[in-house]
């Protein structure tokens, strides 16, 4: 059955292949409550956060050799409250995404660019549904993150468009046979809002800051000795450089 799906998926590529040049897509984000939070101090102030998770919006331009994607800013909602919402989407900063890695800035354990391999243990999945007009499949991954108390593993699931065969997707996700138009991580979900491709004028994509670039081994060594920082424990602000 999984060949049968890779290839249906090589022959949809095929036919769209070289159709599509560049595009920009708009996405939004919701963000579901966690139910460690439920009853305890941090309950109100995540509903919070939840709730004006939509007034965001996230940008992805990209050709065929690249990406970028990037937050536009909301309206509505004091800016410190969209910084709360994009950290709880796993937001961080615009990324830049080539075909085997991704690059991004990183503020508040100094200045430093995360360069994220892209993910290779996708998992094809039977299963399919249409997303503003698309016929999407269904692809399986898990995310491992280091908070400073341990390592979790996330479970990822991904809605990807052959008849799109761009590799690129929200927040650095690709390394499909198409464009992620849905991504879920853990529980948050980017879903598209709007799609344009073969634009007139080609997307600007730009690159990262020229600051040293960590692998995400040495940014979790950086993050569990931030957390046994004192001044760190007491909040952080949000950063004043940008793009």
């Amino acid at each position: 059955m999984i060949n049968k799906i890779i290839n249906i998926l090589f022959f949809s590529a095929f036919i769209s292949f070289g159709q599509v040049q560049n595009g920009k897509v708009e996405y939004g984000v919701s963000i579901e409550m966690i139910d460690g939070f439920k009853g305890t101090r941090a309950e109100k102030s995540y509903s919070e956060t939840i709730s004006n998770a939509k007034y965001l919006s996230f940008i992805l331009n990209f050709d065929k050799e690249r990406a970028a994607f990037y937050s536009n800013e909301g309206l509505g909602v004091e800016n410190q409250d969209l910084f709360m919402s994009k950290v709880s989407a796993g937001y961080m900063n615009e990324v830049y995404q080539y075909k085997d890695y991704s690059l991004c800035a990183i503020f508040g354990f100094g200045n430093y660019v995360l360069k994220t391999d892209a993910v290779k243990d996708w998992t094809l999945e039977n299963e399919t549904k249409e997303i503003e007009g698309f016929l999407c499949y269904k692809a399986t991954s898990t995310k491992k993150v280091n908070n400073g108390k341990g390592n979790f593993v996330f479970p990822v699931v991904a809605w990807y468009c052959p008849k799109i065969p761009i590799s690129f997707g929200p927040n650095g996700y690709g390394n499909l046979p198409g464009l992620i138009l849905e991504l879920q991580v853990r529980n948050v979900v980017y879903g598209v809002r709007k799609i344009d491709l073969n634009l007139s004028k080609p997307p600007v994509i730009g690159k990262p800051k020229d600051y040293p670039i960590i692998n995400q081994e040495e940014f979790d060594q950086k993050v569990m000795a931030a957390y046994k920082n004192e001044d760190f424990k007491k909040g952080f602000k949000k950063p004043e450089d940008k793009f």
